[in-house]
């Protein structure tokens, strides 16, 4: 298959960007699911570079501003509310580049977690209809929150090379669903399109795909952080693995709502990774 294809099909389905791709996208993404990391390198690219910038652009126009207003007697006040600002801003760049499937994904996770007694099939049809739940909100604005406070704990000078590190880690949780992961039984999901199942029938139990992912992952985070890149790659495996459990949990298995969840969740753990070590 073409490369260029490939790539297109990849970025349709894990970023908003547009690129010129038909439905054949979702098909191509299932089958060359192990190239997940490669798409978080690029966004994690874009996202810190908007993110230096945004540093950077709000540190001097907030430092200007405390130089000539206030004869800088407010600089740490200035350079928090600088940093509090660009963080906010970064988070909305990442909706921007990625869209909300992901967080949409995260909203029906909750919303079934929420629902403790409910059935199999009644945990199912929530996550298939326009609702948001007490514990889908939570659970959005949890896992929001503490990414946006970890970007901000990121020092400035490393936001690029984290958000990279995160991406490709968020990725790679994505693909450990996939790889160990089952899907749902489909008597849950007569007359519905499924489109978890074909990712998970991809790169179920093919170890060598696993290792490619896992290798791309490595090599990226080692260059960029070391010994700590590694514990992020990590992070990212073991909350793939955890996803999994509440997969089976929630839905019966993993799905689309799964991957969502797992992608957003594991960003956020491996900034934690990185902030702490």
């Amino acid at each position: 298959m073409n490369a260029l294809k490939v790539f297109r099909g990849l970025m349709a389905f894990l970023t908003a960007i547009p690129v010129k791709m038909d439905e054949s996208f979702l098909d191509i993404s299932a089958k060359f699911m192990f190239l997940f990391p490669v798409i978080g390198i690029i966004i994690g690219v874009l996202v810190g570079a908007y993110a230096r910038f945004a540093n950077t652009v709000l540190f001097s126009l907030f430092g200007a501003i405390n130089n000539i207003v206030f004869s800088g007697s407010y600089e740490a006040f200035f350079q928090f509310a600088a940093k509090g600002l660009a963080s906010a801003m970064i988070i909305a760049f990442i909706l921007v580049i990625i869209g909300l499937q992901h967080t949409d994904g995260l909203v029906d996770v909750g919303n079934a977690l929420g629902m403790r007694k409910a059935s199999l099939e009644d945990k199912v049809d929530i996550a298939h209809v326009w609702t948001v739940t007490r514990t889908g909100a939570f659970l959005a604005l949890a896992v929001s929150f503490f990414t946006f406070l970890l970007i901000f704990l990121t020092k400035t000078d490393v936001i690029i090379q984290a958000l990279i590190v995160a991406e490709v880690s968020a990725k790679l949780a994505m693909v450990t669903t996939g790889w160990q992961g089952t899907s749902p039984p489909p008597k849950f999901y007569e007359n519905r399109w499924e489109k978890g199942r074909s990712f998970i029938d991809s790169i179920r139990k093919k170890h060598g795909l696993y290792a490619i992912s896992l290798g791309i992952s490595l090599v990226v985070s080692v260059a960029l952080f070391g010994l700590t890149g590694v514990f992020a790659v990590v992070a990212g495996m073991l909350v793939g693995s955890v996803m999994i459990v509440v997969g089976k949990q929630v839905f019966g298995g993993v799905n689309g709502d799964i991957f969502g969840a797992t992608n957003e969740i594991a960003r956020m753990v491996a900034l934690f990774v990185l902030v702490i070590l």
